[in-house]
This record gives structure tokens, C-alpha cells and sequence, in this order.
């Protein structure tokens, strides 16, 4: 399970680079790390407005859903679904079809068991620009976005250095924004674009194992670490 992203990216990067400009721009401030164990808000464009970037509650709520996030997500976890399960009948299924979002963000993090030890990466572009991940949304009575990543099967780089899950978050190209988010994109054509992933042009940064202490978050973080060899 992917529970932890990064976005590094100042607010007018990620207007440019997405031609899109944020809904409420003062609430935007670039994170180290985002925790979605938390209860936390991350920018999403949706497909009712391609050119706005919204804000997105990190964990799928049902649309009619009326208690509070943190009781539904002990219940099961939606910060991420494996795109195989979209030809379930969940009740989450039914948003691919039509609630899709593309996330900005600039990295993930994965983790490598060794020798009964387990090491944090950090992925990101070797260019350091942001990429979009793929995600669904729902909207609460209330108007506010719930969201999910999309993973899917690792690819050989990732598995360079994550043993722990087979799966990746899977990515849309900037040039694959619009259809992605086209109300008529056929479904077949969607599911068929999340069985074939992109091949980003990656970079895995070793860092260190404050990553897995949650309440920690320094300007530092994703600055390459060097374990002593064994």
C-alpha cells in the first residue's frame, strides 16, 4: 500500500506545468512528505474542470457518506486500489468510469527488506519536474472531493528497490491529460491504458529511516543517505 507522497513543487510550477490554477491558492504549500494515514488534503484536477486544481481529502468516502473519514478508513483502508479490482462490482468501481482525477506531485516512496532491515527510496523524475498520478474521486454532499491513487503492477526499476508489494502508483502523461479526463474516453479504452503503464524516466534516492516516523518532516528528508554496507 502507497501511503505516503511527496510535493516539493511551488504553487506557480505546478500551474504552469499543468495549465491549471489552483481553486484556493493560500491553502497550497509544498510538502516534503504528505502522510495519508493522516487526514489530509492534496491538489487534484478533476474532470468536471480541467483547467482548476481542486483539493481532495487523501481516502475515497462513498458520495453519500455522512460519517466522519477516519472511522470509515479504520474500516477499510482507500488510499489506494489496485487497478485490477476496477472490474469488481465495489462500490468504489463505478468512479472510473466517470470520477477520474490526475494527482501533481513530484515523488513516492518505496521500501527494500535486506538482510531483515528495510531501506526507504524516494522516487521522482531525474528532471525533478512534478507527474501526475492517476486517481478516482467522489464528491460529498457537503461538495467536498474524496480521492484514491490508482496502482498497478511494478515495473522492473521499481522492483529494484521495493520487495515489501508488487504494485506502483500508475502515472498519466501530460499529453494523456485530456482523454484521461474525457467524459467520452470509452471505459475499455481507460482500463486499457491502466493495464500498460507509462516507463517514467525514474530516479530512486536513498533517504533516511526517519521516513518511517510519522510525526517527522525536515527540509533534508529527501536528501540522498548512505547506509553502511553489509
Amino acid at each position: 500500500m502507497y501511503y505516503k507522497i511527496s510535493n516539493t513543487a511551488e504553487k506557480d510550477t505546478i500551474e504552469k506545468w499543468a495549465n491549471a490554477s489552483f481553486k484556493y491558492p493560500n491553502l497550497y504549500q509544498p510538502q516534503q512528505v504528505i502522510n495519508g494515514l493522516n487526514e489530509v488534503s492534496i491538489p487534484i484536477i478533476t474532470m468536471e474542470n480541467q483547467t482548476e486544481i481542486a483539493l481532495a481529502i487523501w481516502g475515497l468516502l462513498p458520495e453519500k457518506y455522512k460519517e466522519d473519514w477516519d472511522i470509515f478508513q479504520n474500516a477499510t483502508n482507500t488510499l489506494n486500489f489496485h487497478e485490477e479490482s476496477m472490474n469488481s462490482e465495489m462500490w468504489y468501481t463505478k468512479a472510473l468510469e466517470n470520477r477520474r482525477g490526475i494527482i501533481p506531485v513530484t515523488g513516492f516512496f518505496t521500501h527494500y527488506l535486506k538482510n531483515g532491515d528495510s531501506y526507504p527510496y524516494y522516487i521522482s523524475l531525474k528532471n525533478g519536474k512534478p507527474f501526475f498520478l492517476a486517481s478516482i474521486y467522489n464528491q460529498l454532499e457537503d461538495g467536498f472531493f474524496t480521492c484514491s491513487l490508482l496502482v498497478g503492477q511494478a515495473n522492473s526499476f521499481i522492483k529494484k528497490f521495493q520487495n515489501m508489494i508488487d504494485c506502483m502508483p500508475l502515472t498519466v502523461a501530460p499529453e494523456e491529460k485530456e482523454e484521461w479526463l474525457n467524459s467520452n474516453t470509452p471505459i475499455s479504452k481507460i482500463k486499457e491504458t491502466l493495464k500498460s503503464p507509462l516507463e517514467n524516466d525514474f530516479v530512486a534516492t536513498p533517504i533516511a529511516k526517519e521516513l518511517f516516523n510519522n510525526n517527522i518532516s525536515y527540509d533534508s528528508m529527501l536528501l540522498p543517505y548512505e547506509y553502511p554496507k553489509s
